[in-house]
């Protein structure tokens, strides 16, 4: 149910522009790559989305697109002196369905290429940013994701690994922010949720072995030993497999009354929930909780609308109900034009505010930077993740996702 990221990362690139457009990032001889200096004639720069089009999230992303492109159009394409030019790009294959290791690397190096490229509305997979951001960051091109959430891709956490995030810097200058709370904090909120929301005291983890997937299932393992959840095992499953049923039947012979599963519902999702209705028990005998990778509406397709009833999942979004007036009347257009909105749709409209219209200025703005978005005003710290962080979780009722509660960073 990734929904509302979207309108938020694109208002971010926007303010960006909009700096030079009123004259406060001009200048003589500033950064080039695609902008100019102060008033002089119109000129015109473009930002393109990295989105898996493909697969289990296609349906989600291509109404990200679609909020881009109406967001884009209520302003006329326009920033002060400059005119946007938008693009979409698909990091996944078909043969995939779901992004792609090269595909991510070769759209990178395109962008980079592409001089009037000023920023990438992207990416949605953290292990897609991971191959992506380095590149990008030797051209000082700016990444902002609507839905990244590894924690390593920002700073060092539970779930990080060696190396980073500095090895995605070369440059020693950070080119990449994001609008949604990072996996470190989404593990502390569900094991915390897990316990003492369901009165679960043994828990089973599974992770799909992908960036995200396994970073947030380690820190939610990290989690759940430091409030005294027992841990009664960790697997990662096999996106290949025509079923689960052993493994399955091995998490039902640990005797845990409790699973969390990190990952994306792509990687054969379905199934796995599925498997574990049928072998472990229903959603009330055997709470499970899911990371936000696996709640999309098509959860309900791929695995079946009983199967998912009484699953919770956690997502680092607003609820789209909730938004403030701005983003309630966007997303209501979106929903008459495209169908109800998913969690991070808004999201993805918020990134261009506070630069000099160049991939420096964009970078440079990303330090610190503040702006009013559909989703309200949105800071980034200096890791370039939000200052505000928090989780909401949901629940399968009836076909859909229910918004249950929001819960804050543990301090």
């Amino acid at each position: 149910m990734k929904r509302s990221t979207s309108w938020a990362v694109l208002v971010f690139l926007i303010s960006a522009i909009a700096l030079l457009a009123a004259g406060c990032g001009g200048g003589g001889g500033g950064g080039t790559t695609g902008g100019t200096g102060g008033g002089g004639a119109a000129k015109t720069v473009k930002i393109v989305s990295d989105l898996p089009l493909q697969g289990s999230s296609a349906s989600q992303t291509a109404q990200m697109n679609d909020a881009i492109k109406l967001y884009l159009q209520e302003i006329g394409n326009k920033v002060g002196n400059y005119t946007i030019q938008f693009e979409a790009f698909d990091d996944s294959t078909a043969a995939k369905g779901a992004w792609d290791e090269a595909t991510c690397s070769a759209n990178a190096r395109k962008y980079v290429e592409d001089t009037s490229v000023i920023g990438v509305l992207g990416t949605f997979n953290s292990g897609c940013a991971k191959l992506e951001v380095p590149i990008a960051n030797e051209a000082s091109l700016a990444y902002i994701s609507p839905a990244n959430t590894a924690v390593g891709l920002t700073h060092v956490g539970p779930g990080s690994e060696s190396g980073e995030p500095e090895k995605y810097y070369p440059n020693g200058t950070r080119n990449y922010a994001r609008v949604v709370t990072p996996d470190d904090v989404q593990g502390q909120i569900d094991a915390n949720y897990m316990k003492d929301k369901l009165g679960v005291t043994k828990v089973f983890i599974l992770d799909d072995k992908d960036a995200y997937g396994k970073g947030v299932a380690d820190a939610f393992e990290g989690a759940a030993k430091d409030i005294g959840l027992a841990v009664a095992g960790h697997e990662g499953w096999d996106a290949n497999a025509q079923n689960y049923k052993a493994l399955m039947t091995k998490i039902k012979a640990s005797g845990a009354d409790g699973i969390f599963i990190g990952g994306i519902s792509c990687f054969n999702g379905g199934q796995l929930v599925k498997d574990k209705v049928a072998i472990v028990g229903d959603n009330a005998t055997v709470q499970t909780i899911v990371s936000d990778g696996f709640v999309q509406a098509s959860l309900f397709d791929e695995a079946g609308a009983d199967k998912v009833e009484g699953i919770y999942g956690s997502a680092p979004t607003l609820n789209p109900d909730d938004l403030p007036g701005a983003g309630k009347a966007f997303n209501a257009k979106v929903q008459a034009q495209f169908g109800k909105p998913e969690v991070y749709t808004a999201y993805a409209v918020a990134a261009l505010q506070k630069s000099d219209g160049s991939r420096e200025g964009v970078t440079k703005a990303l330090a610190g930077a503040t702006a009013d978005t559909v989703v309200g005003p949105i800071t980034f710290d200096q890791n370039g993740d939000p200052k505000d962080k928090f989780e909401s979780i949901f629940q399968g009722k009836g076909g859909s996702w229910a918004f249950l509660e929001q819960f804050k960073a543990p301090s």
